[in-house]
């Protein structure tokens, strides 16, 4: 039986090498049901990370879409005991605006509208996917309309522990940063999702943003923390 068993193998393993089965859409799709993506490993670092070092405040998203990274952001915060968390999902829910300034120069991989999905679609996805919608503030809008004092003072929030930025545009990213200036403490760790978007030029998009966003605000210092595939993040510190 044994050696039926080892000769059958010696000839399925070179066929395997052959056909090159991690590299079909079979494998790809199993790869998917069973392992977490780039940015779902990385908001499971972020909240370990807040919870380990006891940083204090609440989830914040720009640019939500469906809520595919809401959702394990959610999860990883229960998981890690962040009972006081609550969650903001900031998004126009009409997709993406116009590409302004440099970001519409050259090679873009997006359009007007892209990543539009309603608020009513946005709730129905994340609660079927067990986030109670108690512990979510939806702020809908296009940022230049809504990231300004106004919300501030009708929002309950005052810090952030982490913040997911996934604008991809420059000026989406610019509103998003200047908005959460307030809310960031010493340990906040901001994430990043398009920083390598354009091609991972230096002078659009997010990297633009969050240099700019440095600049003005000199007392904020960012470590560098973990890459991950489109993103980059940062736990950030204020100068006393």
């Amino acid at each position: 039986m044994l050696n039926n068993i080892l000769s059958a193998l010696k000839i399925f393993i070179p066929r395997l090498s052959v056909n090159r089965p991690r590299y079909s859409p079979l494998f790809t799709f199993v790869r998917y049901l069973t392992a977490y993506t780039a940015l779902e490993k990385m908001l499971e670092i972020a909240m370990n990370f807040a919870a380990e070092s006891k940083v204090e405040g609440d989830y914040l998203e720009f640019g939500v879409y469906e809520g595919s990274s809401f959702v394990p952001a959610y999860h990883f915060a229960k998981k890690n005991g962040l009972k006081a968390m609550k969650f903001y999902a900031f998004d126009s829910f009409e997709g993406l605006p116009d590409m302004t300034g440099n970001d519409a120069e050259g090679f873009c991989q997006w359009q007007k509208g892209d990543f539009a999905c309603s608020p009513n679609g946005f709730e129905g996805f994340i609660s079927g996917r067990g986030v109670k919608l108690k512990d979510v503030e939806l702020i809908p809008g296009y940022y230049s309309k809504t990231l300004n004092e106004e919300t501030k003072k009708n929002l309950p929030l005052e810090k952030a522990a982490v913040i997911l930025i996934n604008a991809d545009l420059y000026e989406s990213a610019k509103l998003s940063l200047d908005f959460i200036t307030d809310y960031v403490r010493d340990g906040t760790i901001l994430i990043l999702a398009g920083w390598f978007s354009f091609r991972a030029n230096p002078y659009k998009g997010e990297q633009r943003a969050f240099r700019e966003w440095l600049k003005k605000n000199p007392s904020m210092k960012a470590v560098e923390y973990h890459k991950f595939g489109w993103g980059n993040s940062f736990i950030m510190h204020l100068e006393k």
